[in-house]
This record gives C-alpha cells, structure tokens and sequence, in this order.
C-alpha cells in the first residue's frame, strides 16, 4: 500500500500539468455527453422521453417541487434522478426532453471520468484504464432502456461506486467529489448494500479519518434507503425470488454481453448466445489458466474485489426479483472488465482485451430500441398546449416511451406547459 501511495505522488509531480489536465476534462466531458446523446436512433434523445423519466420524474418535479426528493419509486429513493429531472422541470416543457436526456448523458460521463482518474491507484497502463471507464458511456447492452435515462443513472452508478470506495484520492479535492460521489449514488438504490463488506474492510484496513468520513457518506444515505423501506414510505411489490435464475442469468447473460454485447448475445437464450457464452467463459478461464501459472501478474487484490463483486451486484436484484432484464447486466459487466484488466496486469494481454471491446463497443455503437419508435416529445406536447388552451385550469397528458401497453404518460398542469 506504502508503494501504491509513493508511486501515485511521482506521478502527479510529474504529470500533467492542471490547466492541461482541465481542458482534457472538460473535452472528454463535451465528447461523452455528445456520443451519449448520438447513441439514440429514430427521433433522437432530445426528442423523446423514456418511461419513468417522464410519469414519475419530471411528472413529481413539476407537480411536487423539492417534495419529490422525499418520494421513492419501486422501493427506494432515486437522488441523482430527481436532480436531474428537478432541472429539467425549472426549464420550459419544450426543453424537458432535451434536457433529461442531457443530463443524463452528462452524469453517465462523469462517472466514466472518475473511473478512469480513480483506477490509476491500481491500474497502471493508460489503456487498462480506458478499458476500465470508456464502456460506461459505450455500454454494449441495456440500450433500450439505460441510455440517456435518468431513471437509469444507478445501475452505472452501482459500477463507479466500487472505485469511490476502493480509491483514496491524493487531494483534498478528489476526497470531497468521492464522498459527495458515494452520498449521490447510495441515495440512489437500495442496491448499494451489497458493498457493506467492502466499506466495513475499508474501514477496518485503514482506520483514519478519510476511512471514517467515506463509510458515513455511506451509511447515512443507506439507512434512509432503509428505513424508507422499514416505514414503509418506500415500497416494492412484485418481488418473487429466484436464485437459480440469478445464477443461470450471470453466467449465460451478464458475462457474455460484457465481452460480446447485446448485439451479437441477444436479449434472449439461443444457440448463438450460448456459443458467445461459451466463448467468454472459456475466454476467462484462459486468462485465470495464465495468471495461476505466473504468464502474467495479476493485481490479486483487486481481482477478488471487483469479481466478488460483479456477481454480487447482478444475484442480489435477480435473486430478490425473480426478473433479469437487460439493465442488471451494466454493473457486473463492468466490474468483470475491471476483473480482466488486473487479472491480465500486462500490456499486451490488455491491449488485445481493448481491441475486443473497441469492436464490440463500435458494433453495438447504435442499436434500434423500443425509444426509437416515439413518440416525439416536441408533437406531445402540442397536443397538450391545444388541450390546455380549451381548459387553461386543467391538466395534460403526454405519451413518452415505450408505446408498449400500459402505456406511459407524462401528467403536466396547463401553467407548466403555457411556460415560455
């Protein structure tokens, strides 16, 4: 650990320099919200709305104020997507869409930025680390719901918050954004407690102040998830548990999309997914054959950790819901790749996994979704303003996305949708 911390102080003396540093920031912050946004076929991310975004979000942000933050959704508090959509809902109806979908996009790049900055305490290689953080803005699965959502921003927040846990920030700056990081994503899902493990070790590893002020950032905000649940303020219903199909769904889904992706797995179980799964799985007792006997160096430590807790993060919502949707593939994918680059440890093991991912990520790039198919926003909410010029006093409904049934609508009182 003593070495860790000695060679990330000889990096910063002789890195780059800060006004350098922050252009590189705020460029990679412009191209990852852009190629986020770009990602949506059909009317495009600025014109639609998915689902949850609209009916709960910006539905409770126009009509409840600040009292949205006080109201959970499928059984906890979602924090950083009400912020997103408390935002959008101070802006005209005519930005909204464009505005979740921004903000977003914007959050889903920040959380690539600080695993990339974060993973440079234990991984070495700039290309590992780029293998490390790019995927999360160019996720290969779960586009047909996770893309430019704010209702989605915790699946990869589960992924980023392993780095903000595991990673001690040299500056005092980059201590601050990792708590505010970890309070943001931990009031985000209930999710979040399967790292209880991880913030006790942390705790108990190195036992300072910094230790102490992360594991509080932590448990504040998973105790109000907590006890949402315990008064029931929140409430989640339709839960019906299913190990088997937690454990089938790891090892036939979330490995395989991790290094093939959706486009050539499938959403569902076929002989070609099953040959890609195949593949990754043999693909990965390959490398653990390599590692075992000493081909290469992997950083054991950090192997242990983010594998444990790929599983970890996909059993514990499959396992309670008995549903595996595309979705809860994102994290553990992740993870795996995390898991891949510190069991390769080697440069050109890391660099053969990047040109994989490069194709993958490329070929799964834009994939036609049920938000593709509309409605566009900018025509709902046309047909809102006629409705609410015949009744101003009233309310109007707006369809989003999906068209699926039952449906999914936006409800906005006729003084918001008037707002120039």
């Amino acid at each position: 650990m003593v070495a860790v911390v000695e060679e990330r102080e000889a990096a910063v003396k002789g890195g780059i320099r800060p006004p350098v540093k922050a252009v590189l920031v705020v460029g990679a912050l412009v191209a990852g919200t852009a190629a986020s946004i770009l990602r949506q076929p059909g009317p495009g991310a600025l014109d639609t709305i998915w689902a949850e975004d609209g009916e709960i979000f910006l539905t409770q942000a126009v009509r409840d104020g600040a009292g949205a933050f006080t109201t959970s959704y499928a059984g906890y508090y979602h924090l950083v997507a009400r912020l997103v959509a408390g935002v959008a809902a101070l802006l005209p109806p005519s930005q909204a869409a464009a505005a979740l979908a921004i903000g977003a996009a914007f959050v889903t790049t920040v959380f690539a930025i600080a695993a990339y900055a974060l993973s440079g305490e234990y991984i070495s290689s700039t290309v590992g680390r780029l293998v490390v953080s790019v995927p999360v803005v160019a996720l290969p699965m779960a586009q047909g719901d996770v893309l430019n959502s704010p209702a989605n921003l915790h699946w990869t927040g589960l992924y980023v918050l392993f780095w903000f846990l595991l990673c001690r920030p040299t500056s005092t700056t980059g201590k601050v954004l990792s708590c505010a990081g970890i309070v943001l994503v931990v009031g985000s899902d209930i999710l979040t407690g399967v790292y209880l493990p991880l913030v006790a070790f942390v705790l108990w590893f190195h036992r300072d102040r910094y230790a102490v002020v992360k594991a509080v950032a932590f448990a504040v905000p998973f105790a109000v998830q907590v006890l949402g649940l315990l008064t029931g303020a929140s409430e989640r219903e339709g839960l019906a548990p299913d190990p088997v199909r937690a454990v089938t769904g790891f090892v036939l889904r979330a490995v395989p999309t991790a290094l093939f992706g959706e486009r050539w797995v499938g959403q569902s179980i076929s002989t070609r997914g099953l040959l890609f799964g195949a593949l990754a799985w043999l693909l990965i007792g390959a490398v653990l054959i390599l590692a075992l006997r000493k081909v290469v160096r992997p950083r054991w430590t950090l192997v242990i950790a983010a594998g444990a807790h790929s599983a970890l993060v996909y059993l514990a919502p499959v396992a309670l819901s008995g549903i595996a949707t595309p979705r809860y593939n994102v994290a553990p994918a992740l993870l795996l790749l995390v898991t891949l680059v510190a069991l390769l440890n080697d440069v050109i093991g890391v660099r053969v996994l990047a040109a994989l991912l490069l194709v993958v990520c490329a070929v799964n790039f834009r994939v036609d979704n049920a938000r593709a198919d509309g409605p566009d926003w900018h025509t709902g909410l046309q047909r809102a303003e006629t409705a609410c010029a015949a009744d101003p006093a009233g309310t109007a409904t707006v369809e989003v996305t999906p068209l699926a049934a039952p449906g999914w609508h936006v409800a906005l009182p006729c003084d918001y949708v008037d707002r120039k």
